[in-house]
């Protein structure tokens, strides 16, 4: 049987692996009108390349660890911003730290952090494809050579019909990334009145929290004027370092806890039987895709 050489061996298909919810990168970034946008994207993967001892394209468990590690330790739990944006301002006031300024029709938005509180994307606009373009190159980097081919693919989790809300927040006592004070979630929420489904409830909320910043009472430092419009400043000291943001008053929601999940699914139960007395509610909140938490409040007048 003749070996086959030059131009038909290159023209051999490679193999072709995929991985579905390989990540979830929960992340914030800056939008032109909408201001700070939470966001959780789920991430599939594609790899194509030739076969190894193996017969694998890269073992699972490679993919699993290192091209995830990778992923996460790029773009997840931080603030995302498009580099090229004429109303982005960037500055380095001090070794490892960082100012971003961000104006726009409703305000400005103002963090300063930690370096590794924030990626850069090329572009003017943070988007799917720029994001997916830069993720990209840096599964390529993590892949050994023998990986040819690389799909990296940014989906929102399905909901159907169901009400889901944009938010950001920062958890100061949170020991890993959930630290950093602008980061945030795309998230449903699920609210039983008496025992049975309430879309009323959950289109309300949804509607309350879209695009919000959820901020800790205690944390607030002040408010201040800039152009007559009024902005909530929230610091505080993290184990990462000193985390503060300036962000227009209309696009915050103020709590009396931190805004851990717990404490927010315990939150909306608190003001649903405030609201309406004399009945019982169930409340789901998710923190971004799969996971969450339960709290209940009131109780069924009979």
């Amino acid at each position: 049987m003749p070996v086959n050489t030059g131009i038909d061996a290159l023209l051999e298909p490679m193999a072709t692996l995929f991985v579905e919810n390989l990540t979830v990168l929960d992340f914030s970034y800056l939008h032109a009108k909408r201001g700070m946008v939470g966001e959780s994207w789920v991430v599939d993967l594609e790899l194509s390349g030739e076969l190894d001892q193996q017969s694998m394209v890269l073992d699972f468990g490679r993919i699993k660890k290192a091209v995830k590690k990778a992923l996460d330790e790029t773009a997840d739990h931080k603030l995302l911003v498009p580099a090229e944006a004429d109303n982005l301002e960037i500055s380095h006031p001090e070794e490892g730290r960082l100012t971003v300024t961000w104006r726009y029709a409703a305000g400005e938005i103002q963090m300063r952090a930690p370096v590794c509180s924030v990626l850069s994307v090329p572009g003017v606009e943070l988007s799917k494809g720029a994001l997916t373009l830069y993720l990209m190159d840096v599964v390529r980097d993590a892949v050994p050579d023998s990986v040819g081919e690389v799909l990296v693919t940014l989906r929102e989790e399905e909901t159907g019909t169901a009400p889901f809300y944009h938010y950001s927040h920062g958890l100061k006592k949170h020991d890993g990334n959930c630290q950093r004070i602008a980061h945030g979630h795309r998230s449903r929420i699920e609210i039983f009145e008496n025992g049975r489904r309430s879309r009323y409830w959950e289109k309300l909320w949804a509607d309350r929290w879209e695009d919000i910043y959820l901020g800790t009472e205690e944390d607030l430092d002040g408010t201040y004027f800039i152009e007559d419009i009024p902005h909530h400043r929230f610091i505080y000291q993290a184990a990462q370092g000193r985390f503060e943001l300036l962000i227009p008053e209309d696009h915050c929601y103020l709590i009396d806890t931190d805004s851990t999940v717990e404490c927010l699914a315990a939150h909306i139960a608190s003001e649903l039987e405030r609201e309406a007395p004399g009945k019982h509610f169930r409340v789901r909140a998710f923190e971004g895709v799969g996971k969450g938490a339960v709290a209940e409040a009131g109780q069924m007048r009979v």
